[in-house]
């Protein structure tokens, strides 16, 4: 739904009142028919509604975590202005920005200072792990959870108290395996971050790799430690019996910070280094990554990374000029989703009139399956996560990430860019 067109939709929050049968004759004269608006009874909601928001602005997501500030700042102003002078209403949406520092202890301590606020609706975390460590906090207490970027698909629980305006690593996994596939490689090693969201992504490539006829073997690692050479070792030995050819590849499933370790340390070895190597989400379009393997990226074949992708639209793209014209950087796609996220809950919000989450549970899948927002339909399935969606693969080219194809999941198709 268009923010726009959001008013009509707000059901009892303003009832556009036609003025007797005069009303109809003037519209049928081409006049526009007059319209008077009832505000929300005074006490259904407070003047101030509180909106927690958890995110990664120090750890191993960190350059996600300033990206969706950023997104935040504009959905606030973007919020705020509609309710004042589209709504005509008196009320203030105001949104808390704790960090979570990437972690699932950081993530609950975060939680826990919003919940002493009072807040019963937050935006984030990032990380599946993240969410996986404050799911039982949050219903145990009422609050509601809206991750933008958690995919998980271990963490696909209905009736829950999470929602997610992403879709699970069931459709990146595919996507991610049918990229690699296509690129030549039969035989793949993946080496994954050992937690919740890593281990989901890795068993769904692996699984839809050897779908399409070829072997893997996936090797985790701490992604708490500071040293790999255990894990990298594993790989030159991965690697080394599935004989070194051309046709052997590496999908590395890693943040940042970690990512860029593992290369690093997988740089003293050129069986590792001779290899075409793949990427997700938890490093495409990552600024720091670009830095931290700038003198690696070229050998490695740019790895070609899997994110999902906002659906191409006016409003999509006024959102990313808006964003670079204030911050002179992109919004990544889990900021566009995050910015959506906001616009969902406030909406629900509005909807419910009341700031019991309880409520505004029941119309959150409502407002989504009818919500169009900078990162296209919003609609949820059974579990509370986003239904479908697309994905982009983007590669570093000459030091910046460029986009080398699209896949479509209704499809199954991989395009490839020129």
């Amino acid at each position: 739904m268009a923010k726009g067109a959001a008013i009509y939709a707000v059901v009892g929050l303003i009832i556009g009142l036609l003025i007797g049968a005069g009303a109809a004759a003037a519209y049928y004269m081409g006049q526009p028919p007059r319209v008077e608006y009832k505000k929300v009874p005074e006490g259904l909601l407070p003047s101030e509604v509180a909106i927690g928001v958890l995110l990664p602005l120090t750890g191993d997501l960190a350059t996600y975590g300033e990206n969706g500030k950023y997104a935040i700042e504009l959905a606030e102003a973007d919020i705020n202005d509609y309710v004042k002078s589209k709504l005509g209403l008196d009320i203030t949406f105001k949104f808390y920005i704790e960090d979570t520092k990437t972690s699932a202890e950081g993530s609950f301590n975060a939680i826990k200072t919003l919940a002493a606020k009072g807040i019963k609706f937050v935006l984030g975390p990032y990380a599946s792990s993240e969410v996986r460590n404050i799911m039982s906090y949050a219903q145990e207490n009422d609050i509601l959870i809206v991750s933008p970027s958690s995919t998980a698909p271990a963490l696909a629980v209905a009736g829950d108290n999470v929602f997610r305006t992403v879709p699970t690593d069931l459709l990146q996994g595919k996507a991610l395996a049918k990229v690699i596939w296509e690129s030549g490689i039969r035989k793949l090693v993946i080496i994954y971050r050992n937690d919740d969201w890593g281990i989901g992504l890795a068993n769904s490539v692996k699984e839809n790799f050897e779908a399409l006829g070829g072997d893997a073997v996936a090797i985790p690692y701490d992604y708490k430690a500071k040293v790999f050479s255990t894990e990298v070792q594993a790989a030159v030995d991965a690697v080394n019996n599935f004989g070194a050819g051309d046709d052997v590849g590496i999908c590395l499933i890693s943040f940042e910070e970690d990512g860029i370790s593992v290369i690093v340390e997988a740089s003293a070895h050129d069986v590792l280094m001779n290899r075409k190597w793949f990427g997700s989400d938890g490093i495409a379009y990552s600024s720091k990554v670009l830095t931290g393997i700038k003198d690696y990226a070229d050998q490695l074949g740019g790895i070609p990374s899997t994110i999902y992708i906002p659906a191409a639209s006016a409003k999509k793209q006024a959102f990313i000029d808006k964003f670079m014209e204030k911050y002179k950087m992109r919004p990544h796609p889990y900021s566009m989703n995050l910015y959506d996220s906001a616009w969902i809950v406030a909406l629900s919000i509005l909807e419910a009139r009341t700031y019991d989450s309880a409520k505004v549970k029941e119309l959150i899948p409502v407002v989504a399956n009818n919500y169009f927002g900078v990162s296209g339909w919003t609609a949820l399935d059974d579990a509370g996560d986003r239904a479908y969606g697309d994905y982009v693969v983007t590669a570093i080219i000459n030091g910046e990430w460029k986009d080398i194809a699209v896949y479509s999941a209704s499809a199954d198709i991989v395009t490839w860019l020129s």
